[in-house]
């Protein structure tokens, strides 16, 4: 008579542990990811927020070069864009585009606090020299903004907007008693033949804080 074929319960049992024991790391493991998805929308939210919220008090614009008082900072933010003339742009820009006209707006948000700056243009036509190509070279309108903020030392988070482009943080640590820049490089495809960066359109800027400080 033939034996019955089968696993003996403790095989069984060892089986049925294994099985429960996968479900267990399979519903961690989505649950970790659920949570690692909501901090990234949370983040996302956050700065976007943190981009439209209006604060009073985390910074004033001053005119004097004085030394900050006890407790405070100064930074010099500069910003330059050079854009085409009126009627000179790309055929996908937009109609209401504010490239060429009189003026520009460059916004300023400090950990929620934000300014607005209605900046002139300026008509720059710069030539050629020696066969060498530079992205401003041509025929333009050149919109530049310096201006100087006090605001407590510390870590502050800061997003520099214009009308096209998204704001991008740039966090900063304020030494106190200290002078820094914050320049904002703008930055346009590469140059074509017969076509100056500039003209071809905007990318956005690039950041660079400074510690200007004599002490």
């Amino acid at each position: 008579m033939k034996e019955k074929s089968g696993k003996t319960p403790s095989v069984n049992l060892k089986a049925s542990r294994r099985n429960v024991m996968k479900k267990v790391m399979d519903s961690i493991l989505i649950i970790a990811l659920l949570i690692l998805t909501a901090n990234c929308g949370a983040a996302r939210e956050q700065i976007q927020t943190q981009s439209l919220t209006d604060r009073e008090g985390v910074f004033q614009e001053v005119t004097t070069v004085d030394e900050p008082p006890p407790g405070f900072a100064d930074v010099v933010l500069t910003a330059c864009l050079k854009t085409h003339l009126v009627g000179e742009g790309a055929l996908l820009e937009c109609g209401d585009s504010p490239h060429g006209g009189p003026f520009y707006l460059f916004t300023l948000n400090v950990d929620g606090q934000k300014v607005t700056w209605k900046v002139p243009g300026q008509r720059e036509n710069l030539p050629v020299v020696q066969d060498r190509h530079f992205q401003d070279e041509g025929d333009g309108m050149k919109y530049g903004l310096e201006k100087r903020i006090r605001l407590r030392a510390g870590i502050h988070r800061i997003f520099f907007e214009v009308p096209e482009g998204d704001a991008k943080p740039v966090t900063v640590n304020l030494q106190e008693g200290k002078s820094y820049t914050l320049e904002f490089r703008p930055i346009y495809p590469r140059y074509k033949w017969g076509h100056p960066a500039f003209q071809l359109g905007f990318l956005g800027f690039d950041a660079r804080f400074k510690d200007i400080s004599n002490n």
